[in-house]
């Protein structure tokens, strides 16, 4: 096998940063699970990415223990689906690869080079492919991590024996994963399959050259074409897999504490003074609440103003709960449904309790991907903040609709 030159390096170090900061979270993310691992993920990530800019040794191999031990987690974790479980069985044998690379550690007495490829391949084609075909297809889901397994054997097995096997898992994971991309419909799944042709063509083209007399590229730039397209793809298909699934948050803010304070927030909650306060537009002469009400209200300003249609599903006024529960028309951002409830409890504290579930409706919604619970959680603090500055003003509203419920 040839090496890696300088910029193959690079070129390798970048893929594998990559894999390691978003390639775990985005794929955790897309199946819904392990949320609280993936929230904490760069906490083991970062230092496994600083340990490829320091040189090699103990202490590059030490920065990488935390994430060899998040990824042993991970299989764990994802134990139930026998295609995810492999992919994520995938996730230490890559990390162990990286550690000892980076560590200057000839593993199973495989040289750095190798070690570093080990990394690639099992995050890339071994984690992040397979989980993708997880999420995506329910056909040949086992032929592709076939592919893995054996090209993972002639790893380890070595000379021209390992090079034959490495050739056969690499035509066996083409066509698995071919095949499980041709089944799927439309642009995008079209031009994931076109670069995967070109990709794993390089790939099955580089395979057979260490077998038989064919012109390939060499090792470095098998890096700089093959491994980075093939990371760029799987990593833009999770992010659209993350980006379209539903979520759903809870989330409590403390608003004030007695009757005032929660017949203050219960009103500026139903009157819709609470958005308005939070930065959202609502026509003032917009009616207080109602079972079956079709309202708009609008986020942004000027012509990046974006209108947010919903109709109201249930609106309750207890002695010590008020709730307002709306349904996600066509033509707001998301699809879903939003629960606003103001409570007073027994030691007199008022809390604020949202309850969102929402799928992205829009392209923009799309694109922000991991960055929209954020953006959910500031625009319900906006919103909990209003109601701890609601105030006797709020009762000047009409109480049409409000004391009818």
């Amino acid at each position: 096998m040839d090496r890696l030159s300088g910029a193959g390096w690079v070129g390798l170090h970048a893929v594998v940063a990559v894999c390691v900061l978003l390639f775990v979270p985005l794929g955790l993310g897309a199946l819904g699970r392990a949320g609280r691992l993936a929230r904490w993920w760069p906490v083991v990530a970062v230092p496994a990415v600083v340990a490829m800019v320091v040189p090699r040794g103990l202490g590059a191999a030490l920065l990488c223990v935390p994430y060899l031990v998040a990824c042993c987690a991970v299989p764990v974790l994802l134990r139930r689906d026998r295609l995810v479980a492999f992919a994520a069985a995938c996730l230490p044998v890559a990390a162990a690869g990286l550690l000892a690379e980076r560590g200057g550690y000839a593993l199973l007495g495989f040289p750095p080079g190798i070690l570093g490829l080990t990394a690639a391949h099992f995050h890339v084609a071994g984690f992040g492919a397979l989980l993708l075909l997880a999420l995506l297809s329910d056909q040949n889901r086992y032929l592709a991590p076939a592919g893995v397994a054996i090209v993972g054997f002639g790893f380890v097995v070595g000379g021209e024996t390992g090079d034959l096997i490495e050739l056969l898992g690499a035509g066996v994971l083409s066509a698995g994963l071919w095949l499980a991309i041709a089944t799927r419909t439309g642009k995008a799944a079209r031009l994931l399959l076109g670069l995967s042709l070109v990709t794993m063509g390089l790939a099955l083209l580089y395979a057979s050259g260490q077998v038989v007399d064919l012109p390939h590229l060499n090792l470095t730039w098998m890096v700089l074409t093959h491994g980075v397209l093939n990371a760029a793809a799987v990593l833009v298909a999770l992010f659209v897999a993350y980006a379209g699934r539903e979520q759903s948050h809870t989330w409590t803010h403390h608003v004030g504490a007695g009757r005032e304070r929660f017949e203050a927030a219960s009103r500026a909650l139903l009157t819709w003074e609470m958005h308005r306060r939070a930065g959202a537009w609502v026509d003032p002469a917009t009616p207080p609440a109602f079972t079956g009400q079709h309202m708009r209200s609008d986020l942004g300003f000027g012509r990046l103003r974006v209108p947010e249609p919903c109709e109201v599903l249930e609106v309750v006024r207890d002695p010590a709960r008020t709730s307002l529960h709306y349904l996600a028309l066509p033509g707001h951002t998301f699809h879903g449904d939003e629960r606003f409830t103001v409570r007073l409890d027994d030691d007199g504290t008022v809390q604020f309790v949202t309850e969102v579930t929402a799928r992205p409706a829009r392209w923009i919604s799309q694109i922000a991907g991991p960055a929209v619970p954020l953006v959910q959680w500031l625009f319900i603090a906006r919103c909990a903040r209003a109601l701890t500055r609601a105030d006797a003003a709020s009762q000047a509203s009409p109480r049409r609709g409000v004391d009818a419920v």
